[in-house]
C-alpha cells in the first residue's frame, strides 16, 4: 500500500510546476520540462498585481508587502502558464498576440488550475514576433510549419522545421532534418533540429534544442494563437 502511495505521489508531482529555489522568477524558459508546467486562471474579481522576486533591495519577495507589488496586472478569467511554486508564489507567465510578455511572481490564492482541450490549429507566433507556427490539419494528423529569426543588427538568421502530430493529444515531438521529418530522440542525438511542444489553452509552450537553424535561432518560449 506504502509503495502504491509513493509511486501516486511521485506522479502528482512530476506533473506540476517546480519548487522555486532562489525566489527568482523567469517564466517559462529552457530550462524547464514540458511536463511540469501548467495553465492557471486568475480567480480574483478586480487586478491582481505581480509580485517581485528576491532582490538585494528586497530580499522578503516574493511576499504581499506593498513594496514587493509591481504595476502591472491581471485580471478575472486571464490565463497564465506557472513553472515554478515558491511557497504562497506562483512563477507566471502572461504573453498575448498584442507584444505584452509578463514574467513574474502571483499569489496562489488567486489562482487555480485549469485545463481545456487541446486545439492546435492556426497561426501562433511568440510576444515579440521572432518566431511563429503555422498549424493545419491534413486527414487525421496535424502538419507543422515553423519559422523563426535572429536579427543581430548586421545579419539576420533564420530556421524551419516541418512536422506532424496528433490533434487529439496536448503535447507532440519530432525532429526535422532538411525535408525529412524524424523521431524527435534520433534527431536529437545525430544533431539536428528535435522540438517539442505542448498545447495549453491560448499557448503553446516550444522548447527545441538549438539546431533548428543559424546562431542564436530559437523557437523556444510561448506563442499565442494570431
Amino acid at each position: 500500500m506504502r509503495i502504491r502511495f509513493a509511486f501516486i505521489l511521485l506522479l502528482a508531482l512530476s506533473a506540476s510546476p517546480a519548487m522555486a529555489a532562489n525566489g527568482i522568477c523567469r517564466g517559462f524558459n529552457f530550462e524547464n520540462a514540458l511536463t511540469s508546467i501548467g495553465l492557471y486562471e486568475i480567480t480574483d474579481v478586480g487586478r491582481t498585481r505581480f509580485v517581485k522576486g528576491w532582490t538585494k533591495e528586497g530580499p522578503h519577495c516574493p511576499s504581499l508587502d506593498p513594496n514587493c507589488r509591481q504595476p502591472s496586472f491581471l485580471i478575472e478569467g486571464d490565463k497564465v502558464v506557472v513553472n515554478e511554486i515558491d511557497g504562497d508564489f506562483a512563477c507566471a507567465n502572461y504573453v498575448n498576440n498584442k507584444g505584452v510578455n509578463l514574467a513574474n511572481w502571483l499569489p496562489l490564492k488567486s489562482l487555480a488550475r485549469t485545463s481545456m482541450e487541446p486545439r492546435w490549429e492556426g497561426r501562433w507566433k511568440t510576444y515579440d514576433g521572432s518566431a511563429s507556427l503555422e498549424i493545419i490539419a491534413q486527414g487525421s494528423r496535424l502538419i507543422v510549419n515553423g519559422n523563426a529569426q535572429y536579427d543581430s543588427g548586421t545579419t539576420v538568421n533564420t530556421g524551419d522545421f516541418v512536422g506532424e502530430g496528433d490533434p487529439m493529444m496536448s503535447e507532440m515531438s519530432f525532429g526535422y532534418d532538411g525535408g525529412r521529418i524524424m523521431r524527435h530522440d534520433d534527431a536529437a542525438r545525430s544533431g539536428n533540429c528535435a522540438v517539442r511542444l505542448r498545447q495549453l489553452g491560448p499557448y503553446i509552450a516550444v522548447l527545441d534544442n538549438g539546431a533548428c537553424g543559424g546562431l542564436n535561432v530559437s523557437f523556444n518560449g510561448l506563442y499565442r494563437r494570431q
